[in-house]
């Protein structure tokens, strides 16, 4: 394992190493033969969703190939923690397989994954008024079903990328490069007479900017809840979700990263553990700290009301951001807020809570995966971004990679084909089933996380009362398996 600084320059060489000369991208192959396209598949998108359906597309679908574009200029790590729970793990398990690393053929990516994400078994609640804690209780964490007893492991966002990264490239060719930094999807045209989706993206270089059309037969939207790819999806009539607005929540996270040899002892919280600080006067305003990556790494999380949220997202991820972090929690202990200080400022990201507005509580909506006439689909966040409140943001995207994967895989088996040789009628197909493979079960964890998030529960008693509330629905959950086999 490395420390905070190690796992930096890791993640800046892997962004090194896959990312397109923007010049070289937007000049060649300017022009496309009619029923040639530059990719088989195009993702907008490079985050986790975006990774990770390629990965599994690569590796399931081969050949294939799938180009990734990213608007980011580099892949920065931050102090975002993702909770990976046994459905999470499971779809890692099949977008991973036995891919190796390339350090070491005797050690598994999932062999990596399963090192560096860390059960949560218990948390440390200590409640806080006037810059003292005035209370201390120990909460067990532990996740019920069926088949087995298990904590919910936790990674650091960037760690998972990199296991991703290098999965990406171990089912690439050794002079293929997948994905494409420093490019922002514009808009998409369908050639009916060609099949052909013609997606048109802007790059910034030091030559300039730069407008490019690329050519596929599928595009995916892997973007995040601000999709631009959503609103150009025409599929906002009677039956189908009205267009889905972007919710708040009037809370903001803050997060970043610190090395443990930062921290007193005293402070230190031990592996398979979390220490949460919760004001006694202020609901919902928490500081948490929890040991990544054996230890060498603690994750600070703090959530705090605020009424004009994006304005304050602006603020907190300025240069000012650590003041305006040690202002917010002001009534928290010297010595915690303290540790603000020790966060590089590299690792410092804050966001607001919020998700896909689905409509009332009494609807059962039809989400846009696709529009139904052309082949285009979206994934993830795209189409169904909803609050950390029962962390299962991050694993349902996980599951969308490898539903999808798994509906192509056996579209083309039955019509003893590649996905290359497709026809429009079959990519439909595909479309159509990840929406009712998926609209159900999604619809249902977005509003157990909206019911969640909204309650407002205290740290101590969130997901574990919820838990033991809805046993039938974790349960469900938790023990999900990929629809086709």
């Amino acid at each position: 394992m490395t420390s905070v600084v190690g796992q930096l320059l890791l993640l800046s060489f892997l962004s090194i190493v896959w990312t397109t000369n923007v010049t070289s991208l937007c000049t060649s192959h300017q022009s496309t033969t009619t029923h040639h396209p530059d990719h088989d598949v195009i993702i907008i998108g490079g985050s986790i969703t975006g990774i990770a359906t390629a990965v599994a597309l690569k590796t399931k679908l081969s050949p294939i190939n799938i180009q990734i574009y990213e608007r980011a200029i580099s892949l920065e790590p931050t102090g975002a923690l993702l909770s990976l729970f046994p459905n999470g793990m499971t779809a890692l398990q099949y977008i991973l397989g036995d891919l190796q690393t390339t350090r070491d053929p005797e050690v598994t990516l999932c062999d990596i994954l399963n090192e560096q994400s860390v059960p949560l078994q218990r948390t440390i609640i200590k409640q806080v008024q006037g810059g003292q804690v005035t209370e201390e209780r120990v909460v067990k964490s532990v996740y019920k079903s069926n088949e087995r007893k298990s904590p919910g492991r936790f990674i650091l966002w960037y760690q998972l990328q990199n296991i991703l990264l290098q999965a990406l490239q171990a089912v690439s060719l050794a002079d293929e490069n997948c994905l494409s930094l420093g490019c922002e999807f514009q808009s998409y045209s369908f050639d009916n007479s060609t099949g052909l989706i013609h997606a048109t993206f802007k790059s910034r270089s030091d030559a300039g900017e730069i407008t490019f059309t690329k050519t596929c037969r599928l595009l995916i939207g892997a973007d995040g809840i601000r999709s631009t790819l959503r609103p150009l999806i025409s599929r906002w009539s009677s039956g189908y979700l009205s267009k889905p607005q972007i919710r708040s929540y009037k809370r903001i996270i803050f997060r970043a990263l610190i090395d443990a040899t930062d921290v007193a002892s005293n402070l230190m919280p031990s592996i398979g553990a979390a220490v949460v600080y919760k004001s006694a006067t202020n609901v919902g305003q928490i500081f948490k700290l929890q040991p990544c990556s054996e230890a060498k790494t603690i994750a600070l999380t703090a959530t705090a009301y605020t009424e004009d949220t994006e304005e304050v997202v602006r603020e907190w991820n300025s240069n000012e951001a650590k003041s305006n972090w040690r202002k917010a929690f002001s009534d928290f202990p010297t010595y915690v807020l303290d540790l603000i200080d020790q966060a590089p400022i590299s690792s410092v990201y804050a966001n607001c809570v919020s998700d896909l507005q689905l409509g009332d509580k009494d609807q059962s909506p039809t989400l846009c995966w696709s529009n139904g006439h052309e082949p285009v689909v979206l994934v993830g966040d795209a189409v169904h971004g909803m609050t950390p409140s029962l962390g299962q943001g991050a694993n349902v995207c996980l599951e969308d990679a490898v539903e999808l994967t798994r509906i192509f895989r056996h579209v083309t088996e039955t019509a003893a084909v590649s996905i290359r040789d497709l026809t429009h009628e079959q990519f439909m197909e595909t479309t159509w089933r990840l929406q009712s493979v998926r609209n159900d079960r999604v619809v249902e964890i977005h509003r157990s996380s909206r019911n969640q998030a909204s309650v407002k529960l205290s740290a101590d008693s969130s997901l574990k009362n919820y838990q033991e509330k809805n046993e039938d629905f974790f349960r469900r959950l938790y023990e999900w398996k990929p629809t086709y086999f």
